[in-house]
């Protein structure tokens, strides 16, 4: 159940928020000369234990605290799951999956809305009652194309569709204009990558036209316009910004800038939280506490890695995402 108070939520997020990971304890990271040298500052800012744990399981698990805070403390369930429920379809994804190889499926996330042995049961008994309803739909249709054949994409493109099918029934009827603004958006941005993607593998306009995600703001038909003419994508995102433009525009000419136009759409998507950064008496405020643990979290996977592969400090930089704090 949602508890009412949002001075109490505010209250107990703004102490934890002084334990952020801000820039300046990330550049400290940055610029640390080695892998080993790395885990120590890491426990040094904050990441308690990093010297002896793998980073990687200790971002899975800020994250599935920071998701637990928040359902607890929201003011709104609806909402919040809708934050939240990537994470059951990407173990939903991995146990669908691994069944199909015969393996297990490790690394599953404790972060989403349903415990991960409901979804390990439901997978393995090929029973999807306990799942909102178009979540189910999706793995019944799948259950049905995997007798036939196994295709991994249609797997993520069918579950992709079915979370922001329920997604938007979520938000319906809510008051927190904001979450509709940000996922309206977020399903523009991934459209256009799907586009790129689409014509870098060479598919035609039905097979784009297939994968494409409903409850944006840009129209099916200028899509469908863009991807024979794709030299207008940068206009069409006109309005998620310059940076967003630019991206498109240099990502439209040389799929090499793809993972360049992922993060300009990722740093637009959480500006839209930024205004309720002290302006903090409403559920954005303890939804910004979940962007910002996974933005961090994300951030000190890539550091990390970069680390212990030996990459240059320039080109972890550049890859690196805006932090909240």
């Amino acid at each position: 159940m949602p508890q009412e108070s949002v001075g109490y939520a505010v209250g107990r997020i703004s102490m934890l928020r002084r334990d952020a990971l801000d820039a300046s304890r990330l550049e400290r990271l940055l610029s640390t000369a080695s892998y080993a040298e790395a885990k120590r500052t890491l426990s040094e800012i904050g990441w308690t234990a990093a010297e002896e744990a793998d980073h990687e399981q200790l971002a899975m698990e800020r994250v599935a605290e920071a998701s637990r805070i928040v359902r607890q403390l929201s003011t709104d369930e609806k909402v919040t799951n809708c934050f939240l429920l990537k994470y059951d379809i990407a173990n939903l994804k991995m146990l669908l999956k691994a069944r199909c190889l015969g393996i297990s499926a490790d690394y599953l996330s404790d972060s989403g809305t349903m415990a991960v042995d409901a979804l390990r049961h439901a997978v393995a008994d090929h029973n999807y009652k306990q799942l909102p309803a178009p979540i189910a739909q999706a793995m019944e249709e799948l259950e049905k194309e995997l007798v036939v054949s196994v295709d991994p994409l249609a797997i993520d493109v069918k579950l992709d569709q079915a979370m922001f099918r329920q997604i938007f029934a979520s938000l319906e009827k809510t008051k927190c204009r904001t979450a509709v603004t940000y996922f309206q958006a977020r399903v523009d941005l991934l459209n256009a990558l799907a586009m790129l993607r689409s014509r870098q593998m060479k598919k035609d306009t039905a097979f784009f036209m297939h994968v494409l995600l409903a409850g944006g703001t840009i129209a099916d038909e200028a899509w469908q316009k863009t991807f024979t003419k794709v030299e207008e994508l940068p206009k069409l995102l006109s309005k998620y910004g310059a940076s967003v433009q630019d991206a498109a525009y240099r990502a439209v000419n040389d799929p090499a800038h793809l993972p360049g136009l992922e993060k300009a759409m990722d740093n637009e998507l959480l500006k839209l939280f930024l205004p309720y950064k002290y302006n903090n008496m409403n559920l954005e405020f303890i939804l910004s506490y979940l962007l910002a643990t996974e933005r961090e979290a994300a951030a000190v996977r890539l550091v990390m890695a970069g680390k212990a592969n030996g990459f240059a400090m320039e080109a972890i930089r550049e890859r690196l995402r805006d932090l909240y704090g």
